[in-house]
Formats: C-alpha cells, sequence, structure tokens
C-alpha cells in the first residue's frame, strides 16, 4: 500500500473514532474493543502482518509477567524491535504507572522503544533512559487528530521504517537514543561487581585457592539467577529478598537453606551440595548483592522472567571472559579470548539454526524427533544449543498445543549435546537449559551427561596422547565421543552439528605437532579443526552449520578444509564483522555431509538484514579459485565475461616489491627514496627521504625499464560505498629508490606503460579485483603477484594499446597539470572537463574489448 493510501485509511479510523466519541461511547470500550477495532488495524496500515498470515510471528501477544504484561511484540526479522501497550479508550495516559510498566519490560527484553496508545493518543518511550518521569522516557507523543498532519511521525511505527532504521536515527538526530545501558550491560556490570564483592569478601575470611574461589562464586551467582528466575516466573515467593530485610545476622546461613530447599525441591545438580556452602560471607556484602538482583542503582527493575536467553548467554560469555587466566598467562588478555571465543548475534544463531535443525525437522516425523541429535562441540554458555531447543519446541507444540512439561526435559535429555573445554561454561549452558524448563517446581532433569567438559579435537587413544603429551595427558581434558555419546555414535553420528567454533586460539608447540599429525589440514588454526572434526562426528545427510572467519572462502592457509567442503556446501553468507571487538570478517556455511551440489546459495547480513544474492555455481567458483560470495548473479556474469577476453598481469610483466631499506632512510644521501604514500594516481608526490648509494646491494630498489610502480597495500575505502581504490603512476624520473611498500610491475618490451598504468588505476580493475581476487574482504590487500597473476588485461593488448596510447598519454598529460593547478579556478574545472571526456572515450574501447554491454558498464560504476 503506498503513502498516500495509507494516509486515506488512516484518515477513515480517526473519523471513526471521532463517531465514537461524539456518540459518548468512549467510556464502553474495553482495551479488547479498542484494540480490535483501532489500534491493531492502525498498525496494519503501517505495514505489519498483525494477523501473522505472511509472516510467523512477526506481531505476537506478550505473556504475563511479574511486573504486569505488555500486549503485543512488534518484530523484524524475527527480532523484537517494539513492544506495545494497549489501554483502553478511557484510560488515562498519563499516568506513570503505564509507562513504567511497558518501559521496564521492554528493558528487560533489550528492546528500545516502548509504545502506550490507546488510539486517541500515542506515546512513544525510550526505554533506554532511567524510568523517573513520563518527560525524561518519552521521545514522541501524537494525538488522533494530528496522525495526518503529523505522517511523518507517525510512519516512524511502519515496518518499512524499521527495516531502514528510521526512529533510531530520529532519535539519534534528537539526541535521545541510549542514554543508559541495556539491561544486558548493566546485568554484566552488576554480576562482575557481586563477583568482586564476594571474591573479596570471601578471600578475606577463608582460606582458598583462586581456582576454588572461581568455581564456588560460580556456583552462588548461578544459583540466586536461578532462583531469581523462579520469583519472578511466580513459581516462587520473594525468597530473597526478605533475608536482608529481616535484618537476622548470618544472612548467608539462610540463603543456604534456602539452597537445601531448592535441592529438594528441583533436584538439579546446580543445587547439590558444594564446598562454597561451607564458607563465611558478611551480611553487609551477601545484602547487597541480594538488593542488586532486585532493582538497579538507577531505578530499574530486573525482571528475570523476560530476560531472554541470549541475552543472558550474552552476559556470561563477557562474564567468563574476565575469569583469571591461569598463573604464568599472559593477563592482558581474556581466558575466552586466547581460546579464540565471541558471543555469535541472535539472527546469526538463528539463521544457523533454521538452515540446519530447521530443514532436518522438516523431513522429521513427529514420533521420530527424539532421535534427532544435535551437538555443538564448542558450546560456550549454550546460545545454540537454546536455539535448538525452542526450534525443537516449536516443532512439538504445532504438532501438540498441548506439549506436556515432561516432553521438553525430554528434548533437553534426547535431542541436546554439547561440550566445551572451560568447565564453568559448560555450567552456565547447563543453567540457561534449565531455565527453559522451569515453568513450575519440580523434579528438573540432570544434563551433566549431555553438557560436558572436555577438548573436542584431542581424540586419541591414552597410549597415543602419552607420546605426545606426556604422562600427564589428561591436562589436555581429551574427549572420547565414542565413549561419553557412545549411544549416538553407534547409530552414525550426530544429526546436526551446529557453532561457533574458536580460531586462533593459542596452542602449545606440543598441541600444534599433535593437531598437525592428527588432522592433516595444512593449518592448526582451532576453526578449521573443529570443522574436519565436526564432519567426521557427522552422520551421513546430516548438516553442519558454523560462523567461521571469511578466510575459509579464499585464504592459502584454509585451502584444503576448503577443499574438503567443496562438493558438500550448500549456503555461504557474508557477516562482514559480526563482533565490534573483531576486526575479522565472518561466514555462515552450512553443508550436508555426503550430498554433493553443483551450485551455493550466496547473501549477506547488512544490519541484521539477510540478504540472498542468488546461486553459485561451483564451477564458477573453482574458475575464479575461492568460494565467491557476496557478488549478485549479474556482477558474475559480467566478471566471466572480463576473464574470458582476458590475459593475465602476469602473463605481459614481472612483480616485486621493492627493498627492504627504512632503517637506512635520513635525511641525508645522494638518491631519494619513496614509498607507497607517495604513489599518486598521475605521479610521484613527495619523497620518504634520502639514502647513500653505496648502502643499497638489493637490485629491488632500483626502477627497471618500462615500469609501472603500484602502492602495495590497496586501498579499502568504506564510504560512500564499499570499495577498493589500485593506485599506480610511471615515475617521470627511474633515479628514484624504492621500498617494499611499493610493487614494481615491470613490463614487456612490447606492452605501454602509460596503457597498464591508466588500467591499474581504472574503476573496472579495482571493481574486478575487490570482488573476484580479494573476495570483497575487508583486511590487508597487497598487490603481489597472487593478484597480479588473476589481474584480467585485455588479450588483444598489443593491439589495443595502439588505439589507446595518444589518449591515455593526453590524459595523463592533462592528470598532471590538473593536480598542479589551484583548487577553485576556471583552468582546473576546465581540465576536469576535458579529462572526463578522455576518460569516457578511453573506457569505451576497453569496455568493448572485454565485450561489456551497457547495463554491465552501468553496474561496476555505480
Amino acid at each position: 500500500m503506498k503513502k498516500e493510501e495509507v494516509k486515506q485509511q488512516i484518515q477513515k479510523l480517526v473519523e471513526k473514532y471521532q463517531r465514537v466519541a461524539e456518540a459518548g461511547k468512549i467510556n464502553s470500550y474495553n482495551e479488547a474493543q479498542t484494540r480490535n477495532e483501532f489500534i491493531e488495524p492502525l498498525f496494519e496500515f503501517l505495514g505489519w502482518d498483525m494477523r501473522n498470515l505472511s509472516f510467523d510471528n512477526e506481531v505476537t501477544t506478550e505473556e504475563n509477567v511479574s511486573g504486569g504484561r505488555v500486549d503485543l511484540a512488534f518484530r523484524f526479522n524475527n527480532i523484537p524491535v517494539f513492544f506495545l501497550e494497549a489501554k483502553a479508550m478511557k484510560v488515562d495516559l498519563d499516568e506513570w504507572k503505564w509507562a513504567e510498566q511497558a518501559i521496564n519490560y521492554s528493558w528487560n527484553k533489550n528492546v528500545t522503544w516502548a509504545i502506550l496508545t490507546d488510539f486517541e493518543s500515542i506515546k512513544i518511550f525510550n526505554a533506554e533512559i532511567p524510568p523517573k518521569s513520563l518527560s525524561q522516557n518519552l521521545f514522541i507523543e501524537i494525538d488522533h487528530k494530528n496522525f495526518i498532519d503529523r505522517f511523518d511521525q507517525l510512519w516512524l511505527l511502519s515496518k518499512e521504517s524499521f527495516e531502514l532504521k528510521l526512529l533510531d536515527k530520529e532519535a539519534q538526530r534528537w539526541g535521545k537514543l541510549t542514554q543508559r545501558k541495556q539491561v544486558g550491560e548493566k546485568l554484566f556490570e552488576d554480576l562482575m561487581a557481586w563477583r568482586i564483592l564476594l571474591t573479596k569478601d570471601f578471600k578475606k575470611q577463608n582460606s582458598l585457592t583462586d581456582e576454588e574461589l572461581n568455581e564456588g562464586v560460580q556456583r552462588i551467582l548461578d544459583r540466586l539467577i536461578f532462583i531469581r528466575t523462579a520469583e519472578d516466573r511466580k513459581i516462587e515467593p520473594n525468597i530473597l529478598i526478605g533475608i536482608p530485610r529481616g535484618g537476622k545476622a548470618n544472612q548467608y546461613e539462610q540463603i543456604i537453606k534456602v539452597f537445601r530447599d531448592f535441592d529438594d525441591g528441583y533436584n538439579s545438580k546446580l543445587f547439590a551440595p558444594h564446598y562454597c556452602e561451607q564458607w563465611k560471607l558478611s551480611d553487609k556484602v551477601i545484602g547487597e548483592v541480594i538488593k542488586g538482583l532486585y532493582e538497579t542503582k538507577d531505578g530499574y527493575r530486573y525482571d528475570f522472567s523476560v530476560i531472554s536467553a541470549d541475552v543472558l548467554g550474552g552476559i556470561y560469555e563477557q562474564y567468563l571472559s574476565f575469569v583469571q587466566v591461569r598463573k604464568g598467562e599472559d593477563k592482558t588478555r581474556s581466558k575466552r579470548k586466547s581460546q579464540g571465543i565471541y558471543y555469535t548475534p541472535k539472527y546469526i544463531v538463528e539463521f544457523i539454526v533454521n538452515e540446519t535443525l530447521g530443514e532436518v525437522l522438516k523431513k522429521t516425523k513427529p514420533k521420530e524427533l527424539s532421535k534427532i541429535k544435535i551437538l555443538d562441540p564448542a558450546c560456550g554458555s549454550g546460545s545454540f544449543l537454546n536455539a535448538a531447543y525452542d526450534k525443537i519446541l516449536t516443532t512439538l507444540t504445532k504438532q501438540n498445543p498441548q506439549t506436556s512439561l515432561f516432553a521438553k526435559f525430554d528434548i533437553l535429555k534426547e535431542n541436546i549435546f554439547g561440550v566445551d573445554l572451560d568447565v564453568q561454561a559448560v555450567e552456565i549452558a547447563q543453567l540457561n537449559l534449565l531455565l527453559k524448563v522451569l515453568v513450575q517446581k519440580t523434579k528438573l532433569p540432570t544434563l551433566q551427561h549431555n553438557l560436558t567438559s572436555g577438548n573436542s579435537l584431542i581424540l586419541s587413544e591414552p597410549a597415543e596422547l602419552e607420546k605426545y603429551f606426556g604422562a600427564d595427558y589428561r591436562q589436555e581434558k581429551p574427549f572420547d565421543f565414542k565413549n561419553e555419546f557412545k549411544d549416538v555414535v553407534e547409530r552414525g553420528g550426530f544429526d546436526v552439528i551446529i557453532g561457533n567454533p574458536p580460531y586462533g586460539a593459542e596452542l602449545s608447540k606440543t598441541q600444534q605437532e599433535y593437531f598437525n599429525n592428527i588432522y592433516d589440514v595444512g593449518s592448526t588454526d582451532t576453526a578449521i579443526l573443529f570443522i574436519k572434526r565436526s564432519l567426521e562426528l557427522l552422520k551421513d545427510g546430516g548438516k553442519l552449520g558454523f560462523i567461521v572467519p571469511k578466510a575459509l572462502c579464499f585464504a592459502s592457509n584454509w585451502r584444503k578444509i576448503r577443499e574438503y567442503i567443496w562438493d558438500n556446501t550448500e549456503i555461504i553468507i557474508d557477516c562482514g564483522k559480526a563482533w565490534k571487538e573483531v576486526k575479522l570478517e565472518q561466514v555462515v556455511f552450512i553443508v550436508r555431509k555426503g550430498k554433493k551440489s553443483t551450485s551455493y546459495t550466496s547473501g549477506k547480513f547488512e544490519n541484521g538484514n539477510l540478504k540472498i544474492l542468488g546461486k553459485i555455481n561451483k564451477k564458477d567458483s573453482e574458475n575464479f579459485g575461492f568460494f565467491l560470495n557476496g557478488i549478485s548473479e549479474s556482477e558474475l556474469v559480467i566478471a566471466k565475461k572480463v576473464k574470458a577476453n582476458s590475459i593475465s598481469l602476469n602473463d605481459i610483466s614481472s612483480n616485486q616489491r621493492g627493498a627492504i631499506l627504512q632503517k637506512f632512510i635520513s635525511e641525508l644521501g645522494n638518491r631519494e627514496v619513496i614509498g607507497g604514500a607517495q604513489i599518486q594516481k598521475f605521479g610521484v608526490i613527495g619523497v620518504k627521504g634520502k639514502i647513500d648509494k653505496n648502502k643499497i646491494s638489493n637490485e629491488q630498489a632500483f626502477i627497471k625499464d618500462n615500469s609501472v610502480l603500484v602502492q602495495r597495500i590497496v586501498a579499502h575505502i568504506e564510504n560512500p560505498t564499499d570499495h577498493i581504490k589500485i593506485t599506480a603512476c610511471v615515475p617521470e624520473r627511474n633515479d628514484y629508490i624504492i621500498v617494499d611498500t611499493i610493487n614494481q610491475i615491470a613490463l614487456n618490451n612490447n606492452i605501454d606503460k602509460n596503457v597498464i598504468c591508466y588500467l591499474l588505476n581504472s574503476q573496472l580493475m579495482s571493481w574486478y579485483a575487490y570482488r573476484f581476487i580479494f573476495g570483497k574482504a575487508i583486511r590487508t590487500m597487497q598487490f603481489d603477484n597472487p593478484t597480479t597473476a588473476r589481474l584480467p588485461i585485455p588479450k588483444d593488448i598489443e593491439v589495443l594499446q595502439n588505439e589507446l596510447v595518444k589518449p591515455v598519454n593526453e590524459y595523463l598529460k592533462l592528470g598532471k597539470e590538473f593536480s598542479n593547478t589551484p583548487a577553485n579556478t576556471d583552468k582546473r574545472h576546465n581540465l576536469k572537463i576535458e579529462m572526463e571526456r578522455l576518460e569516457q572515450k578511453i573506457d569505451e574501447v576497453i569496455y568493448k574489448s572485454y565485450e561489456l554491454t551497457t547495463e554491465e558498464i552501468r553496474t561496476i560504476e555505480q
């Protein structure tokens, strides 16, 4: 529906409301009538699928929670973007309690926007500002009389607006966006503060090792989170807060009694007797921790019944990152980061689960569901396993809306398996999954047989391990899947393996030697090892989905594993920089073991939104030498044309770096030195310094005849669009000394250097190189031989250059004059016009040599 049509429909809705008001019937409309006749139609006109006819769960009714309920959750790409609290027309929306309820709920759900409406008025609140008054949290209020006059503001609540993030942008413009920490950040901050408080006090009053402290404090905090969740879900009364409020001494002893009661009531390993219960703890410290679990210092109330598993998982991954590494290790890096671990964004987790487990479930009969076995071999706090549980539960519920609690227990016991090197991570994964089934007071399943600690990559027999690691090989925590998950292995392996395997983890020399001999994949990068190991554990026809570094697609050290998965890869999705703190880009890949496919689906995530770019034939990828990704089908057609009508730059030249002479450069000397920074499009600009010629013994320092100089590091530019820029020039003098930040392209005598220089600087070369040589990766891109061996030069270049020499020489001459002409002058303006005319003429000849159409040229130049 076009905007004008939307306006017309909303105007009719406003007129209907006015008729109700004029008839004096406002007070007779209850909340349900107000929603059905006015609020839901309004949001339907704004583009939302209110009845979920086209999209599953785009708009859903929220459950009752401890702080009251919020009526509707609006999702985009299955991620909540705002919560809406609907009220009857007669309700006074200016009462603070209604706004506070909506704001607290949204904050605990980690969602920025809370909407309060009775149709007469719409109030948009920023839930990330502490809830103290309406005026502070209120961003926009629109009266129904102004829905049309202020339509642009009303449109901020449309589905289209949330796709484009218009509400966030508008709030940012007015300084009303994210003025405080989100629930995940705040709870993490508080958990760390509580951990420090508990650790210091326990250490002060007890004689304990660091290992004992870490385990004990972790166990106590896990228990407290579980109890608070049970309270907020109304399974238990508010037990904890009464202890500090009661003012009695020995509060920790009272809490231990609660632990014993929970052990009796829930029978989970979490509350089994633990040595931390014998420690002493001051009332002041435990009182501060308990109070903080209910309300933050800036006025927000924690509601653990609505804090999602992925938020808790993210908090705990950060929490684990701050656990002290073993004595003697590098204290500047967290333990989890040294193991190459980062928490995966929810939208990526859900995509992987949908494309692996989701596809398996589609082909599974209801009675066969318990036979589906899912593994995360590096499960961390359990984000992938939580999503897998949700996926199976959704399938079960569709088949039987009255799914019993014991059926939910069976999912945990029969379907879900996880391993992690970190014992505390496994405990947290167990806690997160137990919270999934905490809906009433009953004995909970024990998960330590399904979720357990060990090194998934170390798998040999004891005698073999002893050869590498000595008598203490058990310290490597080898994990024997044949014994630990015997039934699964005997029936052929896992149906689904998912996860975010650690990459680039720090390994000892012994570990590197062991992995090199056992895996034979040309690398000891742990992500590569996890791929190989997981495929061994996967049953024939099973599906594997991982997020790994983008190097999988193109890097030489990933070549063997790329070949290993080549035939069975079905999907590759470019995730860009999935983590702010990590420079490396990531990709998701999906494999079906034992099933060859001739093509794979290519796509990319942009701001959390998936864009499918099309199917890529594996023969095309093989032709370009890597997994093509992040490109459209039309771009691939262009590249194939260019490649078919070209030879490589290395066919007509040699490529070598300049010399490594930086330590000899000074302000004195008889020869001028240049580096990459001095190479500009129309010549050498400035010098790096000077050097005495007698200090130079490396012939790579000298410029050869008929050469083009190129910046070794190819510039990557993100604005206004993502692209690269190859920069080359022909120096006017050959007596410069060049260092290794320059690549020298020494051309065959029959090739014109100015024509090749123009080609290298052209938009076509950078466009092609970025997509079909560098794999659209944000990384250091070098102009070395692996690049020039694949850079396409027109195959009839010797003939073509005869047509190009004159206009190219004229263009380069004008370019030098342009560079030396002051800005904002008529002369510079006229030179630019003349250069553009020549550029168009030259490019026409070049594009024609590759047989490109007008539309294809437009694609390159956009």
